[in-house]
């Protein structure tokens, strides 16, 4: 568990491409999304540093979770509409105003990050999604496709449980033993995050959308992703410079899998479309960042894998 959770980040997107490959393998990981989701957000909250958090990392924190929830599918809607974005559009301002991944407290945990304040805007994004998220669909497409009861619920089992669960775990292991197993909750964080990857897989050819299609949402959501970035590092020197890096990883990837999970069903083609590759896109950045390329090799490996995930 150690050694995955050291260079584990790479195999989500390595089962992905296995996934594709061999569809029944797939299926087993559709089969327990719900469950990964649980254990990769119970794992970020044993990663996350101990202590009694002070008053003054509430004002990075909400400022970050607004940006995220509000101010970034704000800037998506109007960046869409100039370009002319069609139906893929309105769904990839849903997936802009999701919570930071939780890969991201992964791999600030790897590269020696603050994990803190991505967990902290993390469990505010999400308790605050069934209010904004309704509410931005309302207004950037025709019709409901989110109930605010529904996505309450999902919320309660799929954070709420695991916030509760990863607390729980931290309180009986005690700090010492903790520290001592950062690296094996690291890795099983990386197992969850494959499990979500062999569930995109599993959906994904299912669509079957012209190139077209999917060329606009993979540019679109690269655009996101930017100007998540951009906007996390705004948010960070305002209220708190010794984050920016953290931040720019807590605005470029956002989870996704809780909106997938209560829109299925009802999104249409390019919707679906839309948020499994947001949820893709979430488990190939942590492997950019994790390869920390300091030798020529890893660089020439990352710019491989990067230019990999353009494609």
């Amino acid at each position: 568990m150690a050694r995955i959770g050291d260079f584990g980040l790479f195999a989500p997107p390595v089962l992905f491409l296995a996934g594709i490959l061999l569809p029944p393998l797939a299926l087993m990981g559709q089969a327990v999304l719900v469950p990964c989701v649980i254990v990769l957000l119970a794992m970020s909250v044993g990663l996350a540093e101990p202590g009694r958090i002070e008053a003054r990392e509430w004002p990075p924190v909400l400022l970050l979770a607004a940006t995220n929830l509000i101010l970034t599918p704000v800037v998506i809607h109007g960046l869409a509409v100039a370009m002319g974005m069609g139906a893929a559009g309105g769904w990839l301002v849903l997936v802009a105003a999701c919570p930071a991944a939780g890969g991201a407290a992964l791999v600030a945990s790897l590269l020696r990050l603050p994990v803190r304040p991505l967990l902290l805007t993390q469990l505010v994004c999400f308790f605050a999604l069934p209010l904004t998220a309704p509410l931005i669909a309302a207004l950037v497409l025709d019709g409901t496709v989110i109930g605010a009861q529904s996505l309450f619920l999902r919320v309660m089992l799929m954070v709420g449980l695991p916030a509760l669960l990863g607390y729980a775990l931290r309180r009986g292991m005690g700090e010492a033993r903790r520290i001592r197993l950062v690296r094996p909750m690291r890795g099983l964080g990386v197992l969850a995050l494959c499990g979500i990857s062999l569930s995109v897989a599993a959906g994904l050819p299912r669509i079957g959308l012209p190139l077209a299609a999917l060329a606009e949402a993979m540019q679109g959501l690269l655009l996101a992703s930017s100007v998540g970035a951009g906007l996390g590092l705004l948010a960070a020197a305002v209220a708190a410079r010794g984050m920016l890096a953290g931040f720019a990883l807590g605005g470029a990837v956002r989870n996704v899998s809780l909106l997938w999970s209560a829109t299925l069903g009802l999104a249409p083609p390019e919707g679906e479309l839309v948020m499994m590759l947001g949820s893709l896109w979430t488990l190939l950045l942590p492997a950019l960042l994790g390869l920390r390329p300091a030798s020529r090799l890893g660089r020439a490996l990352g710019l491989a894998v990067l230019a990999l995930a353009m494609l």
